[in-house]
């Protein structure tokens, strides 16, 4: 446990004693990344509708409240609205019958206002409405008086989807207020209705309304990007303090000394576990500041507003990120026990980094849980438990078997590790094969 400390501090004062490479461990991959996740939606926008930030809706019959609504109201910046009366909109559809589909299909959305008095005549919106309010303080709301609004979508396009749920969370709800607080007075003469916004008389709900709705959003990135940025952390760390310390024959010197090699690695191992573990804390504080400074919550973005974990999440999520730095970590020490030139062991410590990146993706745009299967395999079920801690869905039984197949799996490899103590001495690129014997 002595030889363990002294290998952990030495590798640790290494690395902190050269700032710049600290920070680029550290700060740098989350930095990039989180640029990333902002440009990504923006692109992604941009290809779907032909925008580069604001959504573009269209609105046919819009009543006058809703136009002010527009005009005054913050939440509704993200999107860009064109709008058309019935007779307009006849004259557009005059010149090109597809007019609506083409936009749609493009990516905008359609917002459709209309409204029937008591005798089914289409009527006034924002009178019905006040119709609707007026009856409501004498007791009885009249029965006939419909008003609707509508929202038009193509389903077979993702970003359009994620746009209309983003505009009916936000949006509409918003709406609703401004009609009952711009003509609901008589309503509100009588007592109908709330004097108080529970926004601003508990600020608890607040924050827990934003925080379902952004860890739900987040659940799609957030526990992928830790587990890839963490993996970056491990293999630089890995070919930095073993592989190259082999390269340049500094790791057969300790490994020549009274120093076993269990003590060698273990040593070794605490050192990448440890700074990619605070990195991938590190990563998870930037995410979590940048979540709650996304007041705009854009359709788009990959960062909600409002990302928040409880206490025993995080407790959660940092033990699971711990056991699956480990067998990423056993997993590099393996492959650069197995290679011998330098060029090799980099080229394959980055095929699990590829494999990641890919897993990214996929996790961005997966609509279905983990099967217990997922579960069962090393680092990819810490993705998955990650995930289910974001959606408030984890099962212990879950969190104990991906800990268990993690812990399993790390021994094994470093157990294998130590049985190829050839892999700790530095063998000359003149003349040798892989595997370190003499070529022929």
């Amino acid at each position: 446990m002595r030889h363990t400390m002294t290998i952990f501090k030495w590798e640790m004062g290494k690395i902190i004693s050269n700032w710049r490479r600290t920070m680029v461990i550290f700060l740098m991959p989350a930095v990039l990344l989180l640029g990333a996740l902002n440009i990504f939606p923006l692109l992604i926008n941009y290809l779907s509708t032909g925008h580069l930030q604001s959504n573009p809706v269209i609105v046919i019959n819009a009543p006058e409240s809703f136009v002010d609504f527009v005009s005054t109201s913050s939440t509704s910046n993200n999107f860009s609205y064109t709008f058309y009366s019935t007779d307009e909109l006849e004259e557009e559809l005059d010149d090109d019958e597809d007019f609506l589909d083409k936009k749609i299909r493009s990516g905008a959305l359609m917002i459709r206002f209309s409204a029937k008095d008591e005798n089914g005549e289409p009527a006034d919106f924002d009178e019905c409405v006040k119709k609707y309010f007026n009856g409501m303080a004498r007791g009885s709301a009249p029965e006939n008086v419909r008003t609707a609004m509508r929202v038009g979508f193509n389903a077979n396009n993702y970003t359009s989807y994620i746009m209309a749920e983003q505009y009916l969370l936000n949006i509409e709800s918003s709406y609703k207020e401004y009609l009952f607080d711009e003509l609901g007075e008589a309503y509100k003469e009588v007592g109908g209705g709330s004097r108080w916004k529970i926004d601003d008389f508990n600020p608890y709900t607040y924050v827990m309304k934003n925080r379902a709705n952004a860890n739900y959003g987040a659940s799609r990135t957030i526990p992928a990007i830790m587990i890839l940025l963490m993996y970056y952390c491990v293999y630089s760390l890995s070919g930095e303090i073993l592989a190259a310390s082999r390269e340049s024959g500094f790791l057969t010197k300790v490994y020549l000394t009274p120093i076993s090699e269990v003590s060698l690695l273990s040593g070794k191992m605490l050192t990448v576990v440890t700074v990619s573990t605070i990195s991938a804390a590190l990563t998870y504080l930037l995410l979590f500041f940048s979540s709650w400074l996304n007041r705009s919550n854009s359709a788009f973005s990959l960062l909600p507003f409002g990302m928040f974990l409880t206490p025993l999440q995080l407790l959660f999520t940092l033990l699971t990120l711990v056991v699956t730095s480990f067998v990423m970590c056993a997993l590099c020490f393996g492959i650069v026990f197995q290679l011998r030139r330098m060029e090799d062991v980099l080229l394959n410590l980055q095929i699990p980094l590829v494999l990641l990146i890919i897993e990214f993706f996929a996790q961005m745009f997966r609509p279905t849980t983990a099967v217990f299967i997922e579960y069962l395999i090393p680092i990819h079920n810490g993705i998955m438990v990650v995930r289910d801690i974001f959606l408030g869905t984890l099962h212990v039984g879950d969190l104990l078997i991906t800990i268990l197949i993690n812990a399993g799996v790390t021994v094994i490899m470093i157990a294998l590790c130590i049985r190829n103590t050839d892999g700790m001495i530095h063998i000359s690129q003149g003349g040798d094969d892989d595997t370190g014997k003499p070529g022929k």
